[in-house]
């Protein structure tokens, strides 16, 4: 398979990873800046660099977008018109016409279109799902979590995801909540019907530096800049069963790496996982307590990736298995779009409640 990659960043080196590990081909490396796409075709031995996406259209069967979400949209769509096969990043567009509108075109040209919700493919969610979909667990009455990070607390790098130009209108609900959602959706097979959500935007106007750092107190000759996108968000939810649930996320939470907690409440049992300590589920049950189930060789981040993969790459050499995808595809991603949206419409309105509708 004739692999390109879009983008230069962290991420993109965790896909040529997997890729090559899985016995790939990367023709192709793309990247804003001349000097990034050189030094990663150095490193990872790619035969052709340079920042125009029409190389990469010219010599590759699936393209990995590895971008700022603000170019997915128009990055997959003439990657699809041309027969090509696509694995976008998260999120997979910035508003969800655009989302569905590459979701039909993927469909009515049977192409294999994924979105890396990597999380998916930790071995415990594998378990958890199977666990909540047996008959023992109940009907699911509650979901609640969290997901918490540190990265954006002060100071920071001043990169994209503070543009809105770049990464959209929103960033903790984009960035790390769009992964939550899509385990919920993942583990539960519910969907979420309705949203009321509160967005804290704390320090809109910051200072960033020549250094490349952004800062929310006055800076030596450092510019002033408006940063309208949300720090943290407690969003709750109404589910399509009657189950209500909440989550808080957060990217200012000091002493937090990446932390994403699921718990479901089911009428019989419940279950919660914690993505820091990813070889344990805890399950619950009244009068018995709380059982620990663990599975030490379940493997960690890097692994979900290849994981991820193996499965899209499977599905895209059977060309019948356009019908019977089970990894996330851009029809989750739209509705992960749609989610997205109403949390945001909700927030303009002081947490008015919004529905969710997938038309």
């Amino acid at each position: 398979m004739r692999v390109s990659i879009i983008g230069s960043g962290f991420i993109a080196h965790t896909h040529a990873q997997a890729i090559r590990a899985l016995g790939h081909e990367i023709t192709v490396v793309i990247s804003s800046k001349a000097e990034n796409a050189k030094k990663f075709a150095e490193k990872w031995n790619i035969p052709r660099f340079g920042t125009h996406f029409k190389l990469a259209l010219e010599h590759s069967d699936c393209i990995h977008l590895c971008t700022p979400p603000m170019v997915h949209y128009q990055h997959a769509k003439a990657a699809l018109l041309l027969n090509k096969h696509v694995i976008c990043e998260k999120p997979l567009t910035i508003g969800p016409a655009q989302a569905k509108e590459l979701w039909t075109l993927a469909k009515s040209r049977k192409l294999i279109a994924a979105v890396n919700f990597n999380v998916r493919y930790h071995e415990a969610s594998a378990r958890a799902k199977k666990l909540i979909n047996n008959t023992d667990f109940g009907v699911i009455r509650m979901v609640h979590g969290a997901y918490l990070q540190e990265f954006h607390a002060e100071s920071d790098f001043y990169s994209w995801r503070y543009k809105e130009k770049l990464g959209g209108k929103m960033r903790a609900v984009t960035e790390i909540g769009s992964h939550w959602i899509d385990l919920v959706r993942h583990w539960t097979s519910l969907e979420i019907a309705a949203v009321s959500a509160n967005f804290a935007h704390f320090d809109k106007k910051r200072y960033a530096t020549k250094e490349g750092l952004i800062h929310t107190q006055k800076q030596p000759e450092a510019e002033q800049v408006e940063v309208t996108s949300e720090d943290a968000a407690i969003v709750s939810f109404k589910f399509s069963n009657g189950a209500i649930g909440n989550v808080v996320l957060s990217e200012i939470s000091h002493g937090k790496k990446n932390e994403l907690t699921l718990e479901i409440t089911g009428s019989q049992q419940s279950l919660s996982w914690n993505n820091e300590q990813p070889y344990q589920l805890k399950l619950g049950q009244k009068n018995h307590g709380l059982k620990i189930d663990t599975n030490p060789f379940g493997g960690g981040f890097d692994s979900t990736f290849m994981a991820f993969f193996k499965e899209v790459y499977k599905a895209i050499e059977d060309e019948t298995a356009f019908d019977k995808c089970t990894f996330p595809t851009f029809q989750d991603g739209y509705i992960n779009a749609l989610i997205c949206d109403a949390i945001y419409q909700s927030a303009q309105q002081d947490a008015t409640w919004v529905k969710v509708e997938v038309d």
